[in-house]
């Protein structure tokens, strides 16, 4: 590397978010919170998203967020009641995380409607609306992207689980889709798909498979946390990935390589 690049701090302006504008999904907790903490101690200029008003703002302030805004992404009206106010910000939003989502461990034919349709609203359908509503605030922005947090189970089938699994694959499509279509506008499309990781989301599964298990399972020899996923959030939203769209950056570990399967009980 050049001698100037080494004292201009070169490698710190590439992976800087320092004054970006982001908006995090789901970000109270879980993989969500150890997103927007990550970009908040880059310097973005976090907005908080939760569905609980006291949780969100309570998150909020632990890490001195921009804002915080409250909506429940499971009703079409208050996605489009959310983006509304955001989009008419004085300030773009630079960066969309689409994090929220919800995982209800049941096989297709013992699920209720509820539970059906929640998960594909709240994983598929308010991504893809949150979306198409932002965009004219991505457009007014110099450097856009967006984040897509999928998961492993867009391509590993996950027993049991077929409505969530449905929608992070839907879901890895559309960050693909999008990434074409937007890219002639300089907005980049990417995604995260963790594996296996310690959150309030996971706790059941993790409980009953037992934390023993996942440490043979992972080749990397544990159960990963929300601070393995932040730094990647950080990464695809700087300019040290500005060459990067339609990808997927699989963080679990090595978990989806392992050809050992839990088969998990039936749930009624």
């Amino acid at each position: 590397m050049p001698s100037d690049r080494k004292t201009s701090g070169y490698l710190s302006a590439q992976f800087g978010v320092e004054g970006m504008t982001a908006l995090v999904t789901g970000s109270t907790r879980g993989i969500g919170f150890g997103i927007a903490r990550a970009l908040a101690e880059a310097g973005a200029q976090v907005i908080v998203h939760g569905r609980d008003a006291e949780r969100a703002h309570d998150a909020g302030r632990s890490i001195g967020a921009a804002d915080v805004v409250v909506a429940d992404l499971g009703s079409p009206e208050e996605v489009l009641q959310m983006c509304d106010g955001l989009v008419q910000r004085e300030t773009p939003i630079d960066l969309v995380v689409n994090n929220a989502g919800v995982e209800i461990g049941s096989r297709l034919e013992t699920m209720n409607d509820d539970d059906l349709w929640s998960t594909l609203h709240v994983n598929l359908m308010a991504p893809m609306a949150l979306l198409r509503e932002l965009l004219p605030s991505l457009r007014r922005s110099h450097r856009a992207s967006v984040i897509n947090v999928s998961s492993i189970h867009e391509v590993v089938p996950s027993w049991g689980n077929s409505a969530y699994a449905a929608s992070k694959a839907a879901l890895a499509m559309v960050t693909k889709t999008l990434a074409i279509e937007w890219g002639p506008e300089g907005i980049r499309v990417n995604a995260i798909a963790p594996g296996a990781i310690a959150t309030d989301i996971n706790a059941d599964v993790i409980e009953e498979i037992g934390e023993e298990s996942f440490r043979e399972w992972i080749p990397l020899g544990r159960v990963g946390t929300p601070d393995d996923i932040g730094p990647a959030a950080v990464f695809l939203a700087s300019r040290a990935a500005q060459y990067m769209t339609g990808a997927t950056l699989v963080i679990d570990g090595g978990y989806s390589h392992h050809l050992v399967r839990y088969r998990h009980s039936d749930h009624a």
